[in-house]
């Protein structure tokens, strides 16, 4: 019985080590609020000025990032929260992601408010200049970086005549400025994310039917490949090092956060609050 017990908390050290600290948006009976966890599954939750559509938090300064109610980026630190000054008559921006160098933070810009025309820009946060940095004839989302040198997002395209939208995952050079396309699933693939000290990149795709978790080398020309299955839907994925993940699993009677890694070794990250929705799952991919 000693043996065995020992043998649990082994099990249990191991699970708490390898378990980053994560950030999420969970609705709580009432509005939408961002949420902190710690490695020992505690959350924190933050009431901002105005409810998040989308956000992003960064892990080394405790900012966070985040379109509020009235379509506008407002940033919070420490309790205190100001509204960035970006030229909002002409665009929208939403979808913000912190870069890993410091107060910088990428976003979408949707040109006049519309979806159907996109950027992905560049926010210097201590001045909100802007500076362009993916245009092309597709729309955008998503961005993310992959090291100092590329970013992560995503193409939206449609095929035959717009009857069906499709979501592809791209990787751009800023240094060489060249863009490469990464998946050819020819379904909607989103959420992309990787880690500084790993070579894998995650996303969610609905290419067999639910959304599932997938994985792609993008060193290799190897496809990319389903990692979870079943009759649920995954999304949101966090890399994190070693070829291992989190994601948001729902299913019909909740949702859960889960640990998985590319080997299929998967567990449930125990939270000390259950919430009725998740979304926006984050991690630090810097470290």
């Amino acid at each position: 019985m000693k043996i065995i017990l020992m043998m649990l908390m082994g099990l249990h050290m191991l699970y708490a080590d390898a378990l980053p600290t994560m950030a999420f948006l969970a609705y709580d009976d009432e509005q939408w609020v961002v949420c902190l966890t710690q490695t020992d599954g505690s959350v924190k939750e933050v009431i901002l000025e105005e409810e998040p559509h989308t956000f992003d938090y960064n892990f080394q300064t405790g900012q966070i990032l985040y379109t509020g109610s009235y379509g506008k980026l407002r940033i919070h630190h420490k309790g205190s929260e100001r509204e960035l000054k970006l030229p909002y008559q002409n665009s929208a921006y939403t979808q913000p992601d912190f870069s890993c160098q410091k107060e910088l933070a990428y976003a979408v810009e949707l040109i006049e408010g519309n979806s159907k025309s996109t950027h992905i820009v560049l926010i210097d946060l201590k001045n909100d200049a802007l500076t362009t940095v993916i245009q092309q004839n597709s729309s955008q989302f998503e961005p993310s970086e992959i090291d100092n040198r590329t970013l992560l997002f995503t193409s939206l395209t449609c095929n035959q005549g717009c009857g069906k939208l499709m979501q592809e995952i791209w990787q751009k050079n800023s240094v060489t400025g060249e863009s490469d396309q990464l998946t050819l699933l020819n379904a909607f693939s989103n959420n992309p994310t990787a880690h500084f000290n790993d070579q894998w990149i995650f996303f969610s795709s609905n290419k067999n039917g639910n959304y599932h978790i997938w994985g792609k080398n993008p060193k290799t020309d190897a496809r990319a490949e389903e990692l979870t299955f079943g009759n649920s839907t995954d999304t949101f994925p966090g890399a994190i090092s070693k070829g291992s993940f989190v994601y948001i699993h729902h299913d019909k009677t909740n949702y859960r956060i889960m640990h998985a890694d590319i080997r299929g070794k998967s567990y449930e990250v125990k939270l000390s609050k259950q919430y009725k929705k998740i979304r926006q799952l984050k991690v630090n991919t810097c470290d």
